[in-house]
């Protein structure tokens, strides 16, 4: 009996070490060819041949298609880079809308071009989870609206057109730059606070107006804001303007701090004073008097 047993677990070995051969012989062989086949493909200068075939697959969609992709890809490009370039100082609205538009157009060109039935749109998008060319749209597009730079615009046929309010405080802040730069004295800055005084406050007057926040990130676009902040930083830090305006406040700082101690003051006077801190004790007396009067009228009724 043992002895069949083990000519049984003989035999099982022997069948094992032989199948494991076999099947690592050929996984050799397979991956062996799998190499040979694409060494011999380029080597035989048949890589043209393979590149042909991968060309006539990839244009089994329409060519068209292929073409505006190629013009949305170069319209992306060319409104990142301009972004890039007029990060600051904040240019973005006012150089980069051309690039936009060409963005904007060639996207929408690809949206809803239609060639032999196919759409365009079909093509190159929702078909797998990267979902490339709406991810870059959407990614682009995001920064332009987060700046609200087509609020810098009226768009009238797409053409767009700047508002004459943003034209108009353009101006003006064109011409506080200028009397910054024309009335800057390095040893004094008093000339400069004191001549570019009103160009500054109907810069900033106006700019108040052209939002419903003090802040203007609502609705202004993103080059005004920019603008408007570095004006600010300019008169407050750099010039240090801010000091003429320092003695008003401090008068209305002392008028509040005086009118805010009265009751304070009246409460300790009515504690405090003589002839009030007596009264307490009048009142009682006449309160005793009340009583006694009280008393005789009723025993006299």
């Amino acid at each position: 009996m043992l002895s069949t047993y083990g000519i049984l677990l003989k035999f099982y070995a022997i069948f094992f070490l032989y199948s494991y051969n076999l099947s690592v012989d050929s996984a050799v062989s397979v991956e062996e060819n799998y190499y040979n086949g694409f060494s011999l493909l380029y080597n035989n200068g048949n890589h043209e041949a393979f590149s042909t075939v991968l060309e006539k697959d990839m244009y089994s969609y329409p060519k068209e298609c292929y073409e505006i992709l190629e013009s949305f890809s170069q319209s992306a490009s060319n409104l990142t880079m301009c972004s890039i370039i007029n990060a600051r100082p904040v240019r973005l609205c006012e150089k980069c809308v051309d690039h936009y538009v060409c963005f904007h157009n060639k996207y929408q060109e690809l949206l809803k071009t239609v060639v032999n039935g196919t759409s365009c749109r079909s093509v190159f998008m929702s078909h797998d989870r990267l979902n490339v060319v709406l991810q870059y749209h959407d990614s682009i597009s995001a920064v332009w609206e987060k700046g609200n730079c087509n609020n810098c615009f009226n768009w009238t046929d797409d053409k767009p057109v700047i508002k004459n309010d943003i034209n108009h405080f353009i101006k003006l802040f064109n011409d506080t730059m200028n009397c910054f730069s024309n009335n800057y004295d390095p040893e004094s800055n008093n000339t400069v606070c004191e001549k570019c005084m009103q160009f500054y406050l109907q810069l900033d007057s106006f700019y108040a107006t052209l939002s419903t926040d003090s802040i203007g990130v609502d609705s202004v676009c993103m080059d005004i804001v920019d603008s408007m902040n570095a004006t600010r930083s300019i008169w407050s830090k750099t010039f240090n303007c801010c000091k003429l305006r320092r003695t008003p406040e401090i008068v209305f700082l002392c008028s509040a701090g005086v009118i805010s101690l009265l009751p304070l003051i009246f409460y300790i006077s009515v504690r405090y004073c003589g002839p009030i801190r007596d009264l307490p004790q009048v009142l009682k007396q006449s309160r005793i008097k009340q009583t006694i009067l009280r008393s005789i009228n009723s025993r006299e009724d």
